[in-house]
């Protein structure tokens, strides 16, 4: 394998930044509203029950009538185990009154019962009339379901991946036994549910002790690719802006490329796209703070273990390219 600077090709993925929309990212945009006003999907007859409901509660509340009143909880109770109904303004509400659907859903009926009907009581209170006032819309679900679209990155990253590997060449081999994947010069396995057991066959196979993931609590990585009798363990994250949760990411993947196999042939890669990449490029971050203290461990590292490689999209491309 041609020997590839792995200093060199840092400092290429930091001129070659990240785009502000990637169309890997790009979602589907699924609807879970009818295109059609006059036509009605389960979820807005489901979300509309619901609000009739609720409504109900209310009324029966106010005229302490306590069978009615049941009643209308248990509508709500068997409403709200509809798929999507997480994006329905009245579970939109529950975080206000420091309540997940996630916690919610782990309880037991008993336990669910008992806080739906603080829930629903509160959201009388504190929003329902004002909402009526307004106006319902089922727009409401499908804005909900928009709002969260970034939690689907995850698997969409890994996508991306793939089908640069794809591009390259690089045959998906998920499926195959540790000895199929020896065979030829270009194979890669994305290491999930279906990847796991041949992931943990090949480590074993090649020797690798794989100490990073026991450090970080047996955490699989996203990809291990094979070039002839090169391993490459690849790590990926797609970051767009800083925060608490987005540090702990790129401290992470930094962490990667500090760790070494007795045999060189063993690479670790940090595969980092979106915009938070290009802070490593911007000197305006790079006088002070995390990003400084990120940048100066990345090189350090590369450093230290020459097999390793920290990249970005452009960069990521250029080294399956010298894989030749």
């Amino acid at each position: 394998m041609k020997n590839i600077d792995n200093l060199k090709l840092f400092e290429f993925s930091l001129e070659n930044p990240e785009p502000i929309i990637d169309e890997f990212y790009l979602k589907n945009g699924d609807l879970i509203i009818a295109g059609d006003p006059k036509e009605k999907t389960d979820l807005m007859k489901k979300n509309s029950d619901l609000l009739e409901s609720i409504s109900a509660y209310s009324f029966a509340k106010k005229n302490k009538n306590q069978t009615t009143a049941r009643k209308a909880i248990e509508k709500i109770f068997e409403i709200i185990k509809t798929k999507n109904i997480n994006y329905s303004e009245f579970v939109s509400f529950w975080p206000v009154v420091d309540i997940s659907y996630s916690l919610f859903n782990e309880m037991n009926d008993g336990e669910q019962k008992k806080i739906l009907k603080i829930i629903v009581e509160k959201y009388i209170e504190w929003r329902h009339n004002l909402y009526s006032t307004y106006g319902y819309t089922p727009t409401t679900l499908q804005v909900g379901k928009d709002a969260k679209a970034h939690k689907e990155s995850g698997s969409l990253g890994i996508n991306k991946a793939s089908k640069i590997l794809d591009l390259a060449g690089f045959g998906k081999a998920n499926l195959e036994t540790a000895e199929d994947f020896t065979k030829g010069d270009k194979k890669y396995i994305e290491t999930d549910k279906k990847g796991k057991k041949l992931f943990k066959n090949l480590l074993s196979h090649y020797k690798i002790k794989f100490s990073w993931s026991a450090d970080k609590e047996e955490k699989m990585p996203d990809l291990l690719i094979r070039y002839k009798d090169h391993i490459f363990i690849v790590e990926h994250k797609h970051v767009k802006e800083g925060g608490g949760g987005q540090n702990k990411q790129i401290n992470e993947i930094i962490s990667l490329i500090g760790f070494s196999e007795n045999d060189k042939k063993i690479h670790f890669v940090s595969f980092l796209d979106g915009t938070y990449f290009d802070l490593f490029a911007n000197k305006r971050h790079l006088n002070k703070g995390k990003t400084l203290s990120q940048i100066n461990g990345i090189r350090d590292n590369l450093k230290i273990n020459k097999q390793n490689y920290f990249v970005n999209t452009a960069g990521f491309k250029k080294l399956l390219k010298t894989l030749k």
